[in-house]
């Protein structure tokens, strides 16, 4: 059996024998991508399919998987950052957020919401009927899972049940794909959700009648918005349509467009993070090596960095058999964290003859 894939690192193709079992499959997934915890999405847009996990035992030709292409939506838990969560170009209301909409007489606009570690429960639980506060759903989500344990796993969870009830409670633990899926589940509503930096959309939620919009700029989430006031802040919007609603999805596209010639996105690879286990000096580049440290040590608790003022003075490690050289502070950086040397001598400019 052969299939495409795809998901937000890229696309690829993935081979099992013809009698291979989706559980096989998974285990090529996995082996293919960067991710643990996810779900197999496939099938037109308007109608995908999720392949479940009580599927596993079934061959994974006899779904009708041959040909198709199979969406990989992450579910894992992410690895604990304490960062700046907003982008790297906060961006002007006027300028970048609003996409007008003269057909439905008023624009389509972005929601910024604080960045405090609860960003995305604070821009899905502003879109819903009710306006949920965070700690509130985040209570919801542990009550939910525990009342159905059938479905939550650990597995599911990436770590034991009750572990994750008593994680996701705390404020400043972050969302992301797993617990978008399921706060569809609660509240029976599709969540779109856009990366800015990808532009691509993943929704969360099948044969549901209505949507929110959320936009992901790597670390940080705000919501779409329909407003029929020039004001930024109206209490008018309208932040839920039906599925059926196509252009909706059209012209969030524009607007996740404008955001990216903005650069309202944080690339999580260019982070550089250090590990905050007492005793540990791990400082690495990015969540992908954050991800692999912390599955190497069990160390999962990391801090950003900040952004050094650059400069570009030339440096060399004067500890005696080392032979680094490198440009700017965040190159001595990441050379003290790979090897624990800290002194370095100025390589002085001479300039040109």
């Amino acid at each position: 059996m052969r299939a495409r894939y795809k998901d937000p690192n890229g696309t690829g193709v993935v081979e099992i024998d013809d009698n291979a079992t989706v559980g096989t499959l998974f285990e090529a997934l996995k082996a293919k991508t960067s991710f643990d915890h996810f779900t197999v999405k496939y099938g037109p847009p308007a109608s995908m399919h999720t392949i479940d996990m009580d599927q596993i035992g079934v061959i994974a030709k006899s779904l009708g998987l041959h040909g198709e292409t199979l969406t990989i939506v992450p579910s894992e838990i992410p690895i604990p950052l304490r960062c700046k969560e907003q982008p790297n170009n906060p961006i002007a209301f006027e300028d970048d957020c609003i996409i007008p909409w003269p057909e439905r007489v008023g624009n389509l606009v972005l929601r910024v919401v604080p960045s405090d570690n609860s960003c995305l429960f604070t821009a899905f639980g502003g879109a819903i009927p009710g306006h949920f506060q965070s700690d509130k759903l985040r209570q919801m989500m542990a009550d939910y899972i525990a009342e159905h344990p059938e479905l939550y796993s650990q597995a599911v969870l990436g770590c034991a049940p009750v572990e994750y009830q008593h994680a996701i409670r705390n404020p400043d633990r972050w969302g992301g794909g797993i617990e978008l899926s399921i706060l569809s589940t609660i509240f029976d509503i599709e969540i779109c959700t856009f990366d800015v930096q990808g532009q691509h959309l993943i929704n969360f939620g099948e044969e549901k009648k209505n949507r929110c919009i959320l936009i992901y700029s790597g670390i940080h989430y705000d919501r779409v918005a329909f407003s029929s006031s020039d004001h930024p802040h109206g209490d008018t919007d309208i932040t839920i349509w039906p599925t059926t609603d196509s252009e909706i999805l059209e012209k969030t596209r524009l607007l996740v467009r404008k955001l990216n010639a903005g650069q309202y996105y944080t690339d999580t690879q260019e982070l550089v993070l250090k590990c905050d286990q007492a005793g540990c000096g791990w400082i690495g580049n990015g969540q992908l090596a954050a991800k692999q440290h912390a599955d190497l040590t069990g160390h999962v608790g990391m801090t950003e960095i900040p952004d050094l003022d650059e400069d570009d003075v030339l440096r060399m490690c004067s500890i005696p058999g080392c032979n680094f050289i490198g440009q700017g502070r965040r190159a001595i950086v990441q050379h003290e964290g790979d090897t624990g040397h800290h002194k370095f001598d100025i390589i002085p400019d001479r300039g040109y003859d």
